[in-house]
């Protein structure tokens, strides 16, 4: 007769192999005996980001305390104080805001952060515009200023090094997701900049990201049929000698040019070597099934129709989250980025149906501009609860899968009151870089505190929260780019 201790280890080691969802009799003794654990299932991490901003004046993002004050907007940054004057409404009790209130339920999960930015997003910077960064540098951190003429350079992102670390866990390393079209030119990094994607490679190129739900499904949870599978033999075989013929080519290269084209050769080799380690792991997984809980199906292949007032923006999120929980929930990855929306398109059906981003963005203070900014917000936050909620709801151990999540929120810009260290005027700016808007949802397997509305002083590096990140996720000792150490107050 199999013991308990044994009967769990036994289960979670089928798990791992056919990428069950999360079962009550996997979690070891001693964990359900430990106290202060939400249970012992795999950390997952995904990060959420939204284009063109989130307003951050009052009722926004973040809650206010006490409004703006012209003397003391001089001395923003410190102390709680907001860029224009206003006073964060800060600590366990603060106030959920219009923008906020979605996410009231999980309020206990719900960990918000001021104060944080990239300093490397301030450097001027000859080829974009004010966009520039955006989405481009949310998880970079880097610096991606050139001269005129010259094609911009990112670096690895912070989900691409954690998916290093621990992506050889699951049959996914990671996803990049996006849903619906970005209004930028993100082809390449030309032109308005990177802009709309958030996953970068070693090389600094963007990854490519699914946009449909149902191709997502087809590649992660179907073998397709015996037919397809043939083809994809043969292909396999076709792309092995290619790689091999490549790196024969490179190697016979490198000994005829210079130093700086080896290092260009160098890089590409990297590359190659990636799709090569891509093709091995796909290889490694094929032939293991995943166990679908009941009632998971193929989202609908019919494509909607786009819409006037953008009625359809709702369905197609949604369609897309209810992909990415169920990757989650069967461990098919535990690292994800999804660009959800912005401010592009029609958002008539909200009933406000001018140019998001000329009218609402750029509102300059003005009350019915802010209105539609605040209307877009809120309808991003819907989504991203309902996204929590499908979290919530999925039990393992003697948790759920939100639980055992991290879900970081957030824009590259923000859009609202301005630092004021010069006269007494309130201006605005449609998309600031002084106070990255961005939250966490989830309590990371037990490890995050949660609750909470943490300020920073202006200065603190927002790489610091990916440091904290990486430690919920077991990867000690890391540094990104300008961290300095993980974030105070978060983990505890």
């Amino acid at each position: 007769m199999i013991s308990p201790i044994s009967r769990r280890a036994v289960l979670r080691g089928l798990g791992a192999t056919l990428g069950l969802p999360f079962l009550d009799a996997m979690t070891p003794l001693t964990a359900l005996a430990a106290t202060g654990r939400t249970s012992s299932a795999a950390v997952r991490t995904v990060f959420v980001g939204l284009e063109g901003g989130i307003w951050a004046g009052e009722d926004g993002f973040f809650p206010w305390k006490e409004g703006i004050v012209a003397e003391r907007g001089k001395d923003w940054g410190r102390n709680g104080i907001l860029p224009g004057g206003a006073l964060a409404d800060i600590g366990r009790d603060f106030k959920l805001t219009s923008t906020l209130e979605p996410l009231a339920a999980f309020r206990n999960q719900l960990t918000l952060l001021s104060g944080l930015h990239h300093k490397n997003d301030h450097i001027p910077n000859s080829v974009v515009n004010g966009h520039g960064q955006d989405l481009g540098t949310l998880l970079t951190a880097t610096d991606i200023s050139s001269t005129s003429g010259v094609t911009l350079k990112n670096a690895v992102s912070f989900d691409q090094v954690l998916a290093d670390k621990i992506g050889h866990l699951t049959r996914v390393p990671s996803l990049s997701l996006t849903v619906g079209r970005s209004s930028y030119n993100t082809v390449e990094a030309t032109g308005l900049g990177y802009m709309g994607f958030l996953s970068y490679d070693a090389n600094g190129n963007a990854l490519p990201t699914e946009g449909d739900p149902a191709i997502l499904f087809d590649s992660l949870f179907t073998d397709g049929s015996e037919k397809q599978k043939s083809e994809r033999d043969v292909e396999r075989r076709r792309s092995r000698s290619v790689l091999d013929a490549v790196k024969d080519d490179l190697r016979r290269l490198a000994g005829l040019v210079g130093h700086d084209d080896r290092t260009r050769l160098e890089q590409y080799f990297t590359t190659v070597r990636e799709v090569e380690q891509r093709a091995e792991r796909a290889l490694q997984w094929e032939g293991k099934p995943i166990q679908l809980p009941a009632g998971a199906g193929r989202p609908s292949t019919e494509k909607q129709e786009v819409t006037r007032n953008g009625e359809n923006r709702v369905a197609e999120m949604r369609a897309m989250l209810d992909v990415l929980a169920l990757a989650l929930q069967t461990d098919v990855t535990r690292v994800a980025s999804i660009r959800l929306g912005g401010y592009y398109g029609n958002f008539g059906f909200l009933g406000f149906p001018e140019d998001p981003h000329g009218n609402y963005a750029h509102n300059n203070g003005d009350p019915e501009k802010i209105k539609g900014a605040k209307a877009i917000d809120r309808m991003h936050m819907e989504q991203f609860a309902y996204f929590c909620q499908k979290l919530a709801s999925i039990q393992e151990g003697n948790g759920s899968v939100l639980d055992n999540s991290m879900i970081m929120y957030g824009a590259g810009l923000t859009n609202g009151p301005r630092e004021r260290k010069h006269g007494d005027k309130l201006t605005y700016n449609a998309h600031g870089q002084v106070n990255t808007p961005v939250l966490v949802v989830g309590r990371g397997g037990g490890k995050l505190r949660g609750g909470e509305h943490l300020n920073y002083d202006h200065g603190t590096p927002l790489s610091n929260l990916f440091v904290s990140m990486a430690g919920v996720n077991g990867v000690e000792n890391c540094q990104f780019v300008d961290s300095t150490g993980p974030l105070t107050g978060l983990v505890g």
